[in-house]
């Protein structure tokens, strides 16, 4: 019975360790950095508080705790002529990633649209990257 109860406890081991990896990811900063600043844009492109809401939750714990979601949507004012917003490039080093979004855009009184480029920041706080704002 003892042997039993230790083969038991052993395959119990071995098939928590295999869920424990499932959870690792082994993708490199730039590549996560890029999917979470993506996620972020899209969900401001859905110009809706819903979306807003969302991309909030990109930003520094320590942003978050001390802005409200009206003053978010002050600070991201103009998305609303946003035609595109894709991330370029992500370049990082340690806890500390630059990121070049591509904005497209048209203003009413332009009439055609114009991409430049946007900097982000993204720091690494506790294993989780976020967008930092000053």
């Amino acid at each position: 019975m003892r042997i039993k109860s230790t083969l038991i406890l052993a395959a119990i081991s071995i098939n928590l360790g295999a869920c424990a990896n499932m959870f690792i990811d082994n993708r490199s900063p730039e590549e996560i950095v890029a999917e979470r600043s993506q996620e972020r844009l899209d969900a401001l492109m859905e110009k809706d508080m819903k979306g807003l809401a969302t991309a909030l939750e990109y930003t520094t714990p320590s942003f978050r705790q001390h802005t409200q979601l009206g003053e978010y949507n002050a600070r991201v004012a103009g998305r609303g002529y946003w035609n595109e917003i894709k991330v370029n490039k992500v370049d990082c080093e340690e806890n500390v990633c630059d990121v070049i979004v591509d904005m497209t855009y048209t203003l009413p009184q332009l009439g055609f649209p114009t991409t430049r480029p946007i900097d982000e920041k993204w720091i690494k706080i506790d294993g989780v990257w976020w967008i930092y704002h000053k």
